[in-house]
């Protein structure tokens, strides 16, 4: 293989936590109202705005946001991404690999997590739930990311942690894996329909992408 794309929270970002924390808190400050992890993560699709537009009144958006994006910078301070993530990126860019993200964060805080936790330099194109028409599942982001990089099906794969990770990869034709790596992740490893390759540790998953390569 070529070129991985990646989902980004759950799968190469531990951003997970600090998402539904920014999310709780915003949701108690302007509705107050407690949300759960799962109803959380049931209102994933659209981005971060999309999702805060649709679940509260239009007079509270513009200070929504600004609460949720403060808290969720302010939270990477508080938290690191696990070395091993790192390690790994170092890894698949040494050995020639190209990389891209496939996500359906928001452009301003996909920038955020990638510029504090210093994570841009490792991948040739990001592209975002605010780059998209049709979020995941459908295949549209995957599809312009590897027209982006001049990446064929054949010697592409798509790596993520959710059921709509697995869809969009197989609808864009790609070789699938479902990763359960990171302490929080949206299916734990539970996927529905089943990726081609399921990976629960990071150095597996890299020997696996170096053996291919030989």
């Amino acid at each position: 293989m070529k070129t991985i794309l990646f989902d980004f929270d759950g799968t190469v970002a531990d951003t997970l936590p600090l998402i539904f924390t920014a999310f709780r808190s915003t949701f108690q400050r302007f509705l107050q109202k407690h949300y759960t992890d799962e109803q959380i993560i049931a209102l994933f699709g659209p981005t971060e705005t999309g999702i805060v537009k649709k679940e509260l009144p239009v007079h509270a958006h513009v200070a929504a946001l600004e609460h949720f994006f403060t808290v969720y910078a302010d939270e990477h301070g508080r938290m690191q991404n696990p070395p091993e993530i790192g390690g790994m990126l170092q890894r698949l860019q040494a050995a020639g690999i190209q990389m891209g993200i496939v996500t359906g964060k928001g452009r301003q805080s996909a920038d955020i997590s990638l510029q504090e936790w210093e994570l841009s330099s490792y991948f040739h194109v990001v592209i975002t739930g605010d780059d998209v028409t049709h979020p995941k599942p459908h295949p549209e982001g995957i599809l312009l990311a590897m027209e982006r990089l001049g990446a064929k099906a054949a010697e592409t794969i798509y790596v993520g942690d959710s059921d709509a990770d697995v869809q969009a990869g197989r609808s864009a034709g790609l070789m699938t894996v479902g990763v359960d790596w990171l302490a929080v992740t949206q299916k734990a490893g539970q996927f529905d329909p089943q990726p081609d390759y399921v990976f629960t540790d990071v150095e597996s998953f890299v020997e696996w992408v170096l053996a291919a390569r030989r």
